[in-house]
């Protein structure tokens, strides 16, 4: 299969935490379980991406999509202000310290790599999408809206830039979501609305695209209401729904790469 210029990142698709530290652990399962971003693992499977990066630990074990000296890279408590950790029992600088040498700097090496196996590929235009869900009963950004799908490159509502060459620009950001809105013509697609950027996209602009200075990188945050396949009274997943969703944001990548980066 060909390849496109696609590097997608699912940094919080993992519910892993290994037993030393879960027994130490104030929250159940399902707590736990609302914590991460459900099934990004499997909704990020774009098959002719050049590279997708999943986590492979918990974001309560060092969250991915933070910088690594910010203050909320591990945090104390839920969305809802419940404590993490039991009395006594939080983690330590060592530990900290020990956990992003073993998941957060593999994760963002996995990713320069993949710019740099890009480059040698010869691709000149890379797409970089940074995969997220939210659902209703996890309380985005204070309770604001969330649109079913909103796309995030730190603009406006237009996609238009606040500042030159953040992130995708707006022709982009227009073109995946008139994608988006014919493959998945039920929901609405908004753009910048409570989720705007996130920590891998200044990572991208920062510090990726000043190294591969050849290269046009058009980075966007894509996130996307749980509840459309997970019902959280039930407790069941609508396989269906899932799939129509995988599927609709594939097409849309597929286009948006065919008529845009190659």
């Amino acid at each position: 299969m060909k390849k496109h210029p696609v590097a997608i990142v699912a940094p919080h698709s993992s519910d892993h935490i290994p037993q030393v530290f879960r027994e130490r652990i104030n929250l159940s399962d399902f707590e736990l379980w609302q914590m991460h971003d459900p099934f990004t693992g499997e909704t990020c499977s774009y098959p002719e991406a050049y590279s997708v990066h999943r986590a492979k630990n918990h974001r309560l074990l060092g969250d991915l999509n933070r910088d690594r000296n910010a203050e909320d890279i591990f945090k104390e408590n839920d969305f809802y202000g419940r404590k993490i950790w039991k009395d006594n029992k939080d983690l330590v600088a060592q530990e900290k310290e020990e956990l992003l040498k073993e998941f957060w700097d593999p994760f963002r090496n996995s990713i320069r790599e993949s710019f740099t196996e890009m480059k040698k590929a010869g691709f000149k235009k890379v797409l970089f999408i940074d995969h997220h869900n939210t659902a209703t009963d996890h309380p985005a950004n204070n309770g604001l809206y969330l649109p079913p799908i909103n796309l995030g490159n730190y603009g406006d509502s237009e996609g238009n830039l606040n500042q030159v060459s953040l992130s995708a620009s707006p022709e982009i950001m227009k073109a995946f979501q008139a994608f988006l809105l014919a493959e998945l013509p039920e929901l609405t697609i908004e753009m910048n609305t409570v989720y705007k950027g996130s920590s891998l996209v200044r990572f991208i602009r920062d510090e990726i695209q000043p190294e591969f200075s050849d290269f046009e990188i058009h980075s966007i945050l894509l996130e996307y209401n749980l509840n459309f396949i997970f019902n959280p009274l039930s407790k069941k997943v609508d396989e269906d729904a899932k799939n129509k969703l995988v599927e609709g944001i594939n097409r849309s990548i597929h286009s948006l790469v065919e008529n845009y980066f190659l």
